[in-house]
């Protein structure tokens, strides 16, 4: 069976994700991190994009990201893990794949799923049990979004605004939401969109977009979860 078709559609919101080959680290120590966050601001500007969050862990990334109108998910995130397969096996003398296959992408709805996701994505280093506060963490866009640091990386969320008055309290409110223990419904459904690439929103927009983009949508049959994604 060939592949799935990538999205080609202006203004989607994608989860992308990419694992090392075998799930290996691909980040090896802080200079690995911020080569791959140079990358990512150089790969923004040869093909344009709008980011609104993401993660590095040690073995995979999550970024959660809008294309502008004329450029691909596809071209973005093959220029970005090209550029950190060669940086990598260049500083670490190594041969052989990096990344774990094709990377994920499943598109996003633009409304409080998209809270969801982020919320999923700067909470991983908290779920993993590495910190006790998301923003002891240096590799992810929380300290942007918790603690007002700047980033240029970023753009807010259109919905960024309706959070609070102002951008203290904004900070505060993003603060409570990632602290607090995410609904195991949302986590489900993000992993599930995450594992089958399929799209994440309310059940007739997912309808639409996969008749859009040609994927069949699976339903979960009863017995063990697969294991879970972070």
């Amino acid at each position: 069976m060939g592949r799935a078709l990538r999205p080609t559609d202006d203004h989607l919101v994608y989860h992308a994700i990419n694992r090392g080959n075998n799930r290996e680290v691909v980040f090896l120590d802080d200079e690995d991190h911020l080569a791959f966050l140079r990358s990512l601001g150089r790969t923004q500007l040869r093909y344009p994009f709008q980011l609104f969050g993401y993660c590095l862990m040690s073995n995979h990334f999550h970024l959660l990201l809008r294309p502008e109108p004329g450029t691909t998910i596809s071209r973005i995130l093959q220029s970005l893990t090209v550029a950190h397969t060669w940086r990598y096996h260049r500083r670490h003398r190594t041969v052989g794949h990096v990344w774990q296959g094709r990377f994920k992408s499943p598109v996003v709805q633009s409304d409080g799923h998209l809270w969801a996701v982020l919320r999923y994505i700067e909470a991983n280093p908290l779920r993993a049990g590495m910190v006790a506060d998301p923003a002891a963490y240096a590799w992810s866009s929380y300290q942007a979004h918790g603690e007002g640091r700047f980033d240029p990386l970023l753009e807010p969320l259109p919905e960024w605004a309706d959070l609070g008055s102002d951008e203290p309290a904004r900070q505060v409110a993003w603060r409570r939401k990632v602290m607090a223990e995410q609904p195991v419904e949302e986590l489900e459904s993000t992993r599930h969109s995450l594992q089958g690439g399929l799209p994440f929103g309310n059940a007739a927009w997912v309808e639409e977009m996969a008749g859009r983009l040609g994927k069949r949508l699976e339903r979960r049959p009863p017995g063990r979860p697969r294991k879970a994604e972070t």
